[in-house]
């Protein structure tokens, strides 16, 4: 085992081990049936003009909490884009998302939705207001806002046609979110946290963001995991897929299973939810209490700690969760024997192996929670 101050010059590694969900042995396990018919994506003719009229009365949602970089785009960026709808250069399609109460999220387009609504939707004497500049032909217009331009220009803007698509309300969110991944390719393209905090609005993504945004959740960490773009939500979606469904109920698609556990959250009674809660901040306190910065981080070939490593830490977390508080903390007193038993783990090429590559195989998946189970009980029997 390492000594504190080893630990400690570890520190400064950030973030996530990459994972390698799949390799070519089971590749066959992802592949799932898609029905064409639940698509429910309907084209509706619009000009800039409707566009504009929505973003004055916020019926196009610019900023949801799963879009956190509406405006990456440079001034002269934007100024090309209004310069091409003064030459009537069609845009790109745009996509959005239909909530219940009638209100868009854009799906994709967030960054000419943006440039549109700073030249046109804002006050005149807003700050943020655009100002033409660098444009390319139109040399004329710089230094020009909307107001500034020759009406027929004006005009002309107003009246360019747009190519929309929308996602209807009532599209399944399994289906909707494949929409999502499928045509988003905006300047930052969406994490699969930030979609699901979109499609599964409401209880589910609430429970992921407080969860993640924990005190317990953040030292166990070491406050290393983005939270920028959501993927400390992710992590806890994995927790809660494995801790409420269960390893057996997992077919291989990773992507479809933490969906499946989002549709049930949504669901769920409140004694249900709580006790997600009270277990994951339990499982997080006694993670950080017997691995200390070591938590979830393998043993790479130079005998040194690395980067948070996603498959360790569902197996350790949903096993400390599955137990009740006196085995935790029997564990946690008989913690040198369990720090004996998991670095001899650790160190055994097979466990390192199905948590490094092809992680979302089923047998590897069963089989990092069986040998994290496993060292436990030894553990807890050991008198």
């Amino acid at each position: 085992m390492m000594n504190t101050g080893e630990i400690e010059t570890l520190d400064g590694l950030d973030g996530i081990e990459e994972e390698q969900l799949y390799c070519d042995t089971n590749r066959e396990e992802r592949v799932e049936p898609f029905d064409p018919k639940a698509v429910d994506i309907v084209s509706e003719p619009m000009v800039v003009a409707n566009i504009i009229e929505q973003l004055k009365y916020d019926d196009i949602l610019l900023e949801p909490d799963f879009q956190r970089h509406p405006n990456l785009w440079t001034p002269r960026q934007q100024s090309r884009l209004i310069e091409s709808l003064i030459i009537r250069i069609p845009l790109p399609t745009f996509y959005f998302d239909r909530l219940d109460d009638d209100k868009l999220i854009v799906v994709d387009g967030l960054q000419r939705l943006y440039t549109l609504k700073k030249f046109m939707a804002l006050d005149e004497n807003d700050p943020e207001r655009l100002v033409l500049t660098e444009l390319e032909y139109l040399k004329e217009y710089e230094g020009k806002k909307f107001e500034g331009l020759p009406p027929i220009i004006q005009r002309r803007i107003k009246q360019q046609p747009l190519t929309t698509y929308i996602i209807r309300s009532g599209t399944p969110d399994k289906v909707r979110t494949s929409i999502f991944n499928r045509i988003n390719t905006g300047g930052l393209t969406l994490e699969p946290a930030e979609i699901k905090n979109s499609v599964y609005r409401g209880q589910a993504a609430n429970l992921l963001k407080e969860l993640a945004h924990s005190n317990e959740f953040v030292k166990v960490t070491r406050s290393k995991i983005d939270s920028s773009r959501m993927l400390d939500c992710e992590f806890v979606n994995r927790f809660l897929a494995f801790y409420l469904l269960g390893t057996k109920k997992y077919s291989g698609n990773l992507e479809d299973y933490l969906n499946d556990v989002m549709i049930r959250l949504q669901k769920e009674t409140e004694p249900t939810i709580e006790k997600c809660r009270k277990d994951f901040l339990k499982a997080m306190k006694y993670a950080v209490d017997i691995f200390g910065n070591t938590a979830f981080r393998k043993i790479n070939s130079d005998g040194r700690y690395g980067r948070i490593n996603k498959p360790l830490y569902d197996a350790v977390t949903v096993n400390l969760a599955k137990l009740d508080e006196e085995d935790c903390q029997k564990l946690l007193d008989r913690k040198d024997r369990l720090i004996e038993k998991y670095t001899a783990l650790l160190a055994d090429k097979k466990f390192v192996d199905i948590i490094t590559r092809g992680t979302a195989a089923i047998n590897n998946v069963e089989g990092r929670y069986k040998a994290i189970h496993k060292i436990f009980q030894e553990v807890l029997e050991d008198d």
